[in-house]
């Protein structure tokens, strides 16, 4: 897991960068292969989410957009009802291994301490890892068709444009599956507009298990 500080700290920087980028404009720009991105932290479904909702509230900030970062939560209105600023929320549709059917190991570890100017041996540990591939549906709500309209449309450039800052923290890849016109909100258009996007969203699950003994048993 990811601590908030650390995100807003990468946001921060990622966002430095990008407005740098923009101060400097020049006529063109010569073709180079681009860099392959290499992660800093590792990041679970729930950083990515988090992560997401706090880029879409410094973005939309003038629009007053909130994603809501609870798995499957929907407006806390009636459903005949206008909302008072556009919401996105999420659901994950499915979860599923890619090529990894169970955790492989990735890597042996014992851990030193210096104590005293001695080190000290402590527990060893294996770190496993799984691919996961999550698909995720994004709900967007606003009271009329030209704000959701254009709040979907900022959403999908912030998810390509913060792909790498995505990558960074640790999320492995995200694409854009489909848009959907899901029935299940039938009952919330009749007092607003709502635009449902589909992604796909990698992500390597990591476990840590360290040699330990309970009673007479061995667990490795």
């Amino acid at each position: 897991m990811i601590n908030d500080k650390n995100l807003d700290n990468g946001l921060a920087e990622f966002l430095g960068q990008k407005r740098a980028l923009n101060d400097n404009v020049v006529d063109s720009i010569p073709f180079r292969t681009p860099e392959r991105l290499t992660s800093e932290a590792n990041a679970s479904i729930d950083d990515f989410i988090l992560m997401l909702s706090k880029v879409c509230k410094k973005v939309m900030k003038k629009m007053n957009v909130e994603l809501k970062p609870d798995e499957g939560a929907r407006p806390k209105v009636d459903q005949a009802e206008s909302i008072d600023h556009p919401y996105i929320f999420f659901t994950i549709t499915n979860c599923q291994p890619v090529k990894e059917l169970k955790p492989r190991i990735r890597q042996d570890a014992v851990d030193l301490a210096i104590k005293d100017g001695e080190e000290e041996l402590l527990q060893p540990r294996d770190i496993w890892g799984q691919l996961l591939r999550y698909s995720i549906q994004f709900n967007i709500f606003a009271e009329g068709y030209n704000e959701v309209t254009e709040v979907m449309k900022i959403f999908e450039d912030i998810i390509f444009s913060y792909t790498a800052y995505f990558k960074r923290e640790g999320v492995k890849d995200i694409r854009f599956l489909r848009r959907i016109t899901d029935s299940n909100f039938d009952l919330y258009r009749q007092k607003c507009s709502v635009r449902s996007l589909q992604y796909d969203v990698d992500i390597e699950k990591l476990f840590t298990r360290f040699e330990t003994t309970i009673g007479d048993i061995t667990v490795r």
